[in-house]
């Protein structure tokens, strides 16, 4: 039942990288910037159940630990530029709201990667 579940998640991989790389080539510098963290997850994820399909459980380790490093530096890039949005608006009240994410991304962040065995 395993397998399925990766085999799935290779193929369904494969079809949003597609689609990310064909985006990445179509637009400007800043749509490359913004694409380029879900290009990296899309990758990660691929090489990650390949190499589960594979029983290279050490290689599909390092593919999720580049998954969990492209997406929390993706949620705190955008963590700043909202902080960056909210003082250049002088939105002040939008620092509640960042502040509660912040915390919960800084939680999720030390257990993906600090939690104990």
């Amino acid at each position: 039942m395993k397998k399925i579940y990766n085999i799935r998640q290779v193929i369904a991989s494969i079809i949003v990288f597609s689609v990310l790389i064909w985006a990445f080539f179509k637009n400007k510098f800043i749509g490359k910037i913004i694409i380029s963290p879900f290009l990296i997850c899309s990758f990660a994820i691929f090489g990650e159940n390949l190499f589960l399909l594979l029983n290279k459980k050490k290689i599909s380790n390092i593919f999720k630990y580049i998954f969990r490093f492209s997406f929390f530096t993706y949620v705190f890039g955008f963590l700043i530029y909202a902080i960056y949005y909210a003082i250049s608006n002088q939105m002040y009240q939008l620092f509640i709201i960042i502040g509660i994410f912040t915390i919960g991304f800084i939680h999720c962040f030390k257990i993906a990667f600090f939690k104990r065995k």
